[in-house]
């Protein structure tokens, strides 16, 4: 008796610790999501949102970018991966990223794929401080020993601020402290982000004492350039991004397009990319109007193809490439970039 009264005590007692184990395990699965894209971002404001949610056990076997959250349900990473193995071409340039929180401070690094450190625009760090709400206020660009810098924009650092209207305002300053543009490209001063009900953002626009402002700069075209219009579907994918001044012209950036549209699938995959000039043509001289590209079952791009406005495959003006090939071994690593003409002869180019 008093062995099957043992026996009775041990499996009670393996019951119960199954029982004390299940919510922990639950809790920390739910600090991990996985998702296929990354929602669309033009400033270090955003935290990073993901798009097209996968199960644990899809994520096993499609490319995703891997969410963890902190007790607190704050972002401590992201991982671009497939079945936990790091991939180094996501679409915010590094295998992973982290948060570490400290006070109000917010820091942000970056990884490759074998888990080395590795700068982003020129920093290795992004020191965020955040408000009692939690909102990034202000952000600046340290290297690896903590030392303040500029980026390769010669910005140091950002201030945010939430406008009345909901806008979120930016600025950027050098280490000399003079407010800088956003790039040489989009030589703007003061934006400011507007957003939907879902958190996507709708809208970049150039201010000037609380006035929309054209940018008549070189890079702004000839017309001038003032905001930036994004249309989203209801997941987040960008469907169009087009280029305005304060009329609401189109107007041509830098590199000549002022209008792209594309097309997604039902994963949020780009299948097709159009580019449209001010005249909302299709974008002529050294330039590729219209991307396709094509993926495979991990959602990882295997070819791109460069074609005209009647979908003829077209040899790009600047590097003669027609049809990028990408190669993958079984764990989703890229292994080898192959370009090719419109006749399918290799093309070796630079880089």
């Amino acid at each position: 008796m008093k062995f099957y009264k043992l026996i009775l005590f041990a499996f009670v007692a393996l019951a119960l610790n199954a029982c004390n184990q299940s919510p922990a395990k639950k809790d920390a699965d739910a600090n991990v999501k996985y998702y296929r894209g990354i929602q669309f971002s033009e400033t270090p404001w955003d935290t990073e949102k993901g798009s097209h949610p996968l199960t644990a056990e899809e994520a096993k076997t499609i490319n995703n970018y891997k969410f963890t959250y902190n007790e607190k349900n704050q972002l401590v990473s992201v991982e671009f991966n497939r079945n936990n193995v790091l991939l180094d071409y996501s679409s915010f340039g590094a295998a992973r990223i982290t948060y570490i929180y400290e006070g109000d401070k917010q820091l942000k690094h970056f990884f490759d794929d074998k888990g080395v450190a590795t700068k982003n625009g020129g920093a290795d760090v992004f020191e965020y401080t955040l408000n009692e709400t939690g909102m990034r206020i202000a952000m600046r660009y340290l290297d690896e020993k903590g030392t303040p810098i500029e980026n390769r924009n010669k910005i140091h650092n950002y201030k945010w601020k939430k406008m009345d209207d909901g806008m979120i305002q930016e600025v950027r300053f050098n280490l000399a402290g003079a407010d800088v543009v956003m790039n040489e490209f989009c030589p703007f001063h003061e934006l400011r982000f507007s957003y939907d009900v879902k958190g996507y953002a709708t809208r970049v626009a150039n201010y000037s004492a609380d006035t929309l402002t054209n940018c008549t700069a070189e890079n702004c075209g000839d017309i001038g350039v003032s905001y930036f219009q994004l249309d989203n579907n209801e997941h987040g994918d960008v469907l169009s991004f087009s280029v305005h001044n304060t009329f609401g012209q189109l107007s041509n950036l830098y590199w000549g397009w002022a209008k792209r549209i594309s097309v997604v699938d039902a994963n949020g995959y780009v299948l097709e990319a159009t580019q449209f000039d001010q005249d909302n043509e299709y974008l002529g001289g050294k330039n590729v109007p219209v991307t396709t590209s094509v993926y495979d079952e991990h959602g990882a791009v295997i070819k791109q193809v460069s074609m005209d406005k009647n979908k003829t495959v077209i040899n790009n003006p600047a590097n003669g490439v027609a049809t990028t090939v990408y190669k993958y071994d079984k764990e989703g690593r890229r292994t080898e970039t192959l370009k090719y003409d419109k006749n399918d002869v290799l093309v070796i180019t630079k880089g």
